[in-house]
């Protein structure tokens, strides 16, 4: 029964996914990876969002019947509109040996991805930050109490942190009937292998080489961060399934067709539901966004109806937390002209600990260096789309290392050697993408492989 539970959430999720994905696709010839990879995450973002939305009017059998009712409703719509207008899907194949072999060793790296996620426990904010969540809505009929929001007790697991992974993985709990942590642990490779499917397709579609989209994916791991320390892929954490939702976005963008803006905005509206700091992710995307919209201005329209979704969805969290009178955990001072004048002096000591962790080889090898090289390069670049890469990889590094200037802790050092390599995280995938495009000087706007 449990393995029918879960094949029954898996499924309804990837129905919502693939529902919405062919609802805004604009193409004939659907590429099936990219479908795949692209309804994983449309489905987590919608399902977690009809899971929260819904239970705040009903919970219990009604409110996991509402939300696997519109999950088939959209699939079902989806269906149709590929019938109506005969898309035809297609999985690329390998043109050459090359590609044969990279293909197969991405395979099998991704395989033995999920088998030691599947293997290993889930981390501290695995448990006391995301799961947690999850447990507490399961026992209370598919709903958050409003006590745990207003504990002070329960303050150290970030009731005001947003819901998309843990009402996934309670969506997996309500099918499989018991809070069950093993079966949690498969939500976070299937983040890892999207996230890889998509930059893979990245870079083949903005560099025409489809063998160099493939052996940057395979290079990701490698980064030793990635998938042996705290905030990597085995552990449970929402950093990479954040820094895969902020690929996905930019990497649409980057490719400026009408049909990959709807997948821009898609993805940067759930940017913000993932993890609190995609606040900033969402904000930098946002207005590198409206810079692209204006150098083609029949599109500014459309972009501001892009973002209405992600304002309307922050806001509401805001104000869903003030309803509940959630504790809100101290970490940062409320930003003001007088902290940001006696705290100036710490910019030094922020500087030099970022630099510290980033060149530190046991979690990042020389993956910094070769981003730094390919940031400089991309930054001088011709082409518009590589500076605005660039910018993409720099703005958020940038913008969380100056809120450590505001940080609430003791230390503000120990605060930075905390959490900034789980923040480091959420640019990586792009920095891979910037490496990618600088080793690939030539772009082709209108290719399609992969």
């Amino acid at each position: 029964m449990t393995v029918l539970g879960l094949l029954a959430a898996y499924s309804t999720l990837f129905a919502a996914g693939v529902g919405i994905a062919l609802l805004l696709m604009r193409a004939l010839a659907i590429n099936l990876i990219e479908l795949a990879a692209l309804s994983w995450l449309l489905g987590v973002g919608i399902v977690s969002l009809l899971l929260w939305l819904g239970g705040i009017f009903i919970s219990g059998l009604a409110l996991q019947l509402f939300v696997t009712l519109a999950c088939v409703g959209l699939g079902f719509a989806g269906w149709k509109l590929k019938k109506t207008k005969t898309i035809q899907l297609s999985l690329p194949r390998p043109n050459n040996r090359l590609e044969w072999i990279l293909a197969s060793a991405l395979a099998i790296e991704l395989a033995i991805i999920f088998f030691v996620s599947l293997k290993h426990t889930l981390g501290w904010d695995g448990l006391f930050n995301w799961e947690i969540k999850a447990r507490y809505a399961f026992l209370n009929s598919g709903v958050l109490p409003q006590s745990y929001y207003a504990s002070s007790g329960r303050a150290f697991s970030h009731p005001e942190y947003p819901l998309a992974i843990p009402f996934t993985e309670l969506w997996l709990y309500l099918w499989v009937g018991a809070p069950h942590q093993f079966w949690i642990k498969t939500i976070f490779p299937m983040f890892y292998i999207a996230g890889t499917l998509l930059l893979a397709i990245f870079v083949s579609r903005l560099s025409g080489k489809r063998w160099l989209g493939l052996l940057i994916a395979l290079f990701v791991p490698f980064v030793p961060f990635v998938t042996a320390s705290p905030g990597g892929v085995i552990v449970g954490y929402a950093d990479i399934p954040l820094a895969v939702f902020y690929l996905t976005a930019l990497g649409y963008l980057l490719c400026a067709r009408e049909r990959d803006f709807l997948f821009y905005a898609a993805a940067l509206t759930f940017i913000p539901w993932i993890k609190s700091e995609g606040i900033i992710l969402w904000a930098i995307l946002a207005v590198i966004g409206f810079v692209v919209a204006l150098r083609r201005q029949h599109r500014v329209r459309f972009f501001l109806l892009s973002i209405l979704p992600g304002i309307l969805l922050i806001t509401g969290w805001r104000i869903y937390l003030k309803a509940m009178h959630a504790v809100i955990p101290s970490d940062f001072a409320r930003p003001t002209f007088e902290i940001l004048r006696s705290n100036l002096n710490r910019i030094g000591g922020i500087c030099a600990t970022a630099f510290a962790e980033m060149s530190e080889p046991s979690h990042w090898s020389i993956f910094w260096l070769l981003a730094l090289v390919a940031v400089i390069y991309l930054l001088f670049a011709r082409q518009s789309s590589r500076p605005v890469l660039a910018i993409a990889v720099v703005a958020p590094v940038f913008l969380y290392l100056s809120t450590y200037i505001f940080s609430a802790w003791p230390s503000y050092t120990a605060h930075i050697t905390s959490s900034l390599p789980r923040l480091l995280l959420h640019v990586m995938p792009a920095a891979w993408l910037a490496i990618a495009l600088a080793l690939s000087p030539a772009k082709i706007e209108k290719s399609e492989p992969g």
